[in-house]
């Protein structure tokens, strides 16, 4: 009787955990990975700027802006699922190893963000990235270290800064300013002479 009630609570229990692991449907994947997108943050630098500002009508179809670092300058790629600039031709495995940086195109900095994402949230962020308005734009090829830079960078090492010592402050020579205790009996002294002199 109780082999069969402890067998009981552990068939209970694997239908209450198979039932809080439920499969979100396609679109659920899609409004999670957008979430994603826009809560990480990093991936939004794949928006072209124009004055300054992301130019949303080329959201996602990457940046004419290169940044700099010890890898050289590394311009964020075009997400959107164009053929011929994008993701068009890329298999949902590519787009997820490019997310994660598996195949060495993206620097530490940008897919350290997304590596240890799970296997789901990662294919969340491509299924979104796939519903997106297809953006012909090619970005500049990225460069290595010491390569020449033609346009704006965003300077992502920063240089060392040399702080000074704190200079001992000395005392200037001469006389020493007089105390508040020596000041207020010098001038007792001159209030009693003064007393003393009208009388």
């Amino acid at each position: 009787m109780k082999r069969f009630s402890v067998l009981l609570l552990v068939a209970a229990l694997a239908l209450v955990f198979t039932g809080c692991s439920k499969r979100l449907s396609k679109e659920q994947m899609i409004e999670k990975g957008k979430y994603l997108v826009n809560a990480c943050g990093v991936l939004k630098e794949h928006t072209p700027l124009h004055d300054g500002k992301p130019d949303m009508r080329k959201f996602m179809s990457g940046s004419n802006v290169g940044y700099a670092g010890p890898w050289g300058v590394y311009y964020p790629k075009n997400l959107t699922p164009d053929s011929d600039t994008g993701i068009g031709i890329l298999t949902d495995e590519d787009i997820i190893s490019e997310i994660k940086g598996d195949t060495g195109n993206v620097p530490g900095y940008f897919s350290d963000y997304y590596k240890n994402l799970s296997e789901e949230d990662l294919r969340c962020i491509m299924l979104y990235l796939k519903t997106l308005e297809p953006v012909a734009n090619k970005v500049p090829a990225d460069l290595k270290p010491g390569e020449t830079v033609a346009g704006p960078v965003i300077n992502l090492a920063p240089k060392a800064v040399t702080i000074e010592p704190l200079k001992k402050i000395e005392k200037p020579e001469g006389k020493k300013p007089a105390s508040k205790t020596s000041t207020a009996k010098s001038t007792s002294k001159k209030a009693s002479k003064k007393a003393s002199k009208k009388k």
